[in-house]
């Protein structure tokens, strides 16, 4: 009798250690190669696992619960989006989870690209939903919760290549973005702004102007010299890229006609810098705006090989426009350095 017992006993626990082993180790199949889930936030282990279940990435009867339990993954759960594949065994599905190991999705924000061409590609977003992204980014309190005192956050997105959880909002894409403009300042940011006479707002007005114009490292501090130089003196800026902003796309290039866009942002029918910035500035931009050259240009032309000829007066300007372009340009030749509109 205490024989058969004992025989019992080891057939139970055999067939326990039999539907442990089938339950987390043996591979389940799905109707697709791939099957991806959210996992949405403040879910449970015990939500999770059926939302699993319902899925078909767990069978019916799964010991995952009680494994993640075990493991104390319940504390830790990570919310988002999973992509798990077929022939995947229930303790593989285990692994994910308690790595959190979710779906991401990349943002390339290049220097020089506007708010519109940022919600355009936004990974959450298409078509016509890239307003919701516009939307927000002109919102009056929104911008004020991520310390933006403007009237958006046109020139505040920093330039980087972002790595975002999927179904990231813009909010939260914004919120990283302003951030991260912030985090890479100078570390005398402040004290650069107070010897160039700018507010932070003013200072990404003019690096993102400087970011349209350069295309050379070495002509960035030289460019934002020559703009606070006519700054100044009251001296139109008239910045090509300004007559275009929100007009057109930068890609289209600047025509003679567009000078006279008639634009808040056009420098050349409005003295001073535009409301705000024109696009993303790099880091690059900004720093070369908080040190410009000391120089004491107030014109410059392309010489058709990336860099700019910088003049102080403008008879030379003209010598060096005739030099570089063959005729008389209507670009930065403005011979009256007083206030006009």
């Amino acid at each position: 009798m205490k024989k058969l017992i004992i025989m019992s006993i080891a057939a139970v626990l055999l067939a326990t250690v039999c539907f442990l082993v089938a339950e987390l180790y043996v591979p389940v199949t799905y109707n697709k190669n791939e099957v991806e889930l959210q996992i949405p936030k403040g879910a449970s282990l015990r939500r999770a696992v059926d939302i699993l279940r319902d899925k078909g990435i767990l069978r019916q009867l799964s010991m995952v619960f009680y494994a993640g339990k075990l493991k104390a993954i319940d504390r830790d759960l990570k919310a988002g989006f999973y992509a798990f594949h077929t022939g995947s065994t229930p303790l593989d599905v285990l692994a994910i989870l308690t790595k959190g190991d979710t779906l991401k999705v990349k943002l390339m924000v290049i220097p020089g690209e506007t708010l519109k061409d940022i919600a355009a590609k936004f990974p959450t977003l298409t078509g016509s939903e890239t307003a919701e992204f516009l939307t927000l980014a002109s919102n009056k309190e929104f911008l004020n919760s991520i310390d933006i005192k403007a009237a958006s956050a046109e020139g505040y997105l920093y330039p980087e290549t972002y790595i975002f959880e999927k179904g990231v909002t813009p909010k939260e894409g914004i919120t990283k973005m302003a951030q991260l403009l912030r985090k890479n300042y100078p570390t005398d940011f402040k004290d650069r702004l107070k010897r160039v006479g700018l507010s932070e707002h003013e200072l990404l007005t003019l690096a993102s102007i400087v970011e349209k114009e350069a295309k050379a490292d070495s002509d960035r501090p030289l460019i934002a010299a020559v703009y606070l130089n006519r700054l100044r003196i009251g001296m139109p800026l008239q910045a090509d890229p300004t007559s275009i902003y929100g007009v057109k796309d930068f890609k289209y290039g600047v025509s003679k006609s567009d000078l006279q866009n008639n634009t808040p942002y056009n420098t050349y029918l409005h003295t001073g810098l535009p409301p705000g910035p024109i696009a993303s500035p790099s880091l690059k931009s900004i720093t070369a705006s908080l040190n410009p050259a000391n120089v004491p240009y107030l014109y410059f032309v392309s010489k058709k090989d990336g860099t700019h000829f910088f003049s102080e007066t403008y008879t030379s300007h003209q010598q060096a426009v005739g030099r570089y372009s063959g005729r008389p340009s209507a670009v930065h030749n403005v011979n009256n350095p007083k206030k006009r509109r």
